[in-house]
């Protein structure tokens, strides 16, 4: 079965150091990949290659398997219940996220003498 993605583009709030949103977003990454569906998870930092460097400048890569609908109930209802906490400053992050399906298989290079 093809996984899905789930991408979250984020920028931090001025008023909360790099660092202090690299260790939240570390475990909060974690605590999001406990719910049934995801297979992992990977944080990356954005720099502009070229052009509009736009909006975010942090990047959270979920790969799932199912609907979304699995771990977004999931995740929901532990973010209610406080099993997931989000700090006071969590309203303040700008995000985008996007769920992404395969529109195709895999493309993979071509290999001499095949």
């Amino acid at each position: 079965m093809a996984t899905n993605l789930y991408l979250v583009f984020s920028k931090r709030p001025e008023s909360v150091s790099a660092a202090d949103y690299d260790r939240w977003y570390e475990a909060h990454a974690q605590e999001n990949i406990e719910s049934p569906g995801f297979l992992n998870a990977r944080r990356f930092n954005l720099a502009p290659a070229t052009g509009n460097p736009g909006p975010f400048e942090h990047l959270a890569v979920y790969e799932y398997e199912g609907t979304q609908e699995r771990w977004r109930t999931d995740l929901d209802a532990r973010i209610e219940s406080g099993d997931v906490k989000l700090p006071g400053w969590f309203p303040q992050i700008q995000f985008g996220s996007w769920d992404c399906t395969p529109a195709s298989g895999l493309l993979t290079p071509a290999r001499p003498g095949r």
